[in-house]
Parts: structure tokens; C-alpha cells; sequence
């Protein structure tokens, strides 16, 4: 699902390659997918996330920009980009918004409504056999990898949900069902 909806956001966004992506939220599961496959169209990708996901977005290919340091300056007063793909909202939402210039070009999947005030809007997820063909056939190809952190069995399901709520999980955990 994940996957998919970075797709349907990039779809929406229409980049060409070499312009430049800012994606907030860049370590989760929407936005490390993503980085992943924006960097597939060819193009630059930005990616704000906390300092400890940092491997995880430059291994990525994206420009890493530490979530802290974003929340205090942005990029740079300078610095405009192409596109804003939201996964947090609220002010890291703003700031980003700030940066580009056709606001019709900021999709939020964290916050629909305060990314439509800003010129923007939500990410229409297109949930049909063909996105989900085309997505197989993304990972198929390595144009993007699923980012699996863990396998947990069932009976210890509840603690991995607990990681996962709590924002700092690296990827997603599978559940299996011991015979």
C-alpha cells in the first residue's frame, strides 16, 4: 500500500527528470518508496528525516536533510524545488509548501486539508489491479525494494505494532503465522 501510494503521488506530480523533489517524511513507508522512485524518473530528491534514518535515505540516492535542522531553517532561503510530496503535515508541511513555487505541485498523504489550503491537495489513491500491476512490476524490476525491517511471528504481533505507532521503525515488519 505504501508503495502505491508514492506511486499515485508521483503520478500526480508529474515530474521531469532533473527536477528537483522535496519529500517530508522521507524515512517512512510512502516516503522511503518514494525517494526510491523518484530517483527511477530521474529526479533529484531531497528527503527530511531524522538524523536516524539518515543511511536509509541516502542509500536511497536522496539528498538527506536532517528533520530538526529542516524545522528550524527549511532548506535554505535560496533553495526552491519542483514538488512536495507531504507525509507529516503541519508546519513541516508549510515550511515545505514555502519552497515551491507552483503550489498546484504539493501532495500530502499526512494532511489533505491543510496541503488544499495551501494550493495543493491529498494524494488520490488508485487502488486497481492495474497500479498494483504496475507497482509488481516496479519492484519485479528493481526500480524499488520493499523495505522489511522485521519478521515477527503472530503471537508477538502487538509489540511490533507498538514500534511501528511509535514513528521510529526503519521499514516494515511482516507478520508470519507459525504452523
Amino acid at each position: 500500500m505504501a508503495i502505491g501510494t508514492a506511486w499515485d503521488a508521483l503520478q500526480e506530480l508529474q515530474l521531469e527528470p532533473g527536477q528537483t523533489l522535496l519529500v517530508l517524511g522521507a524515512g517512512g513507508g510512502v516516503g522511503s518508496h518514494a525517494l526510491q522512485l523518484a530517483k527511477h524518473l530521474g529526479v533529484r530528491v531531497i528527503g527530511v528525516a531524522s538524523h536516524a534514518k539518515k543511511v536509509l535515505v541516502e542509500g536511497y540516492g536522496a539528498q538527506h536533510l536532517d528533520s530538526a535542522q529542516f524545522q528550524d531553517v527549511g532548506v535554505n532561503e535560496e533553495t526552491e524545488v519542483d514538488a512536495v510530496l507531504d507525509c507529516v503535515g503541519g508546519e513541516t508541511l508549510r515550511l515545505g509548501a514555502a519552497l515551491v513555487a507552483d503550489k498546484a505541485k504539493i501532495r500530502s498523504v499526512a494532511a489533505a486539508e491543510l496541503a488544499k489550503e495551501l494550493g495543493g491537495s491529498g494524494v488520490t489513491r488508485r487502488r486497481t489491479t492495474n497500479v498494483f500491476a504496475e507497482v509488481a512490476e516496479l519492484i519485479r524490476s528493481g526500480a524499488v525494494a520493499p523495505n522489511v525491517s522485521g519478521v515477527v511471528v503472530f503471537e508477538k504481533a502487538a509489540s511490533a505494532v507498538a514500534e511501528l505507532e511509535s514513528g521510529h521503525a526503519l521499514g516494515k515488519t511482516v507478520v508470519v503465522f507459525a504452523d
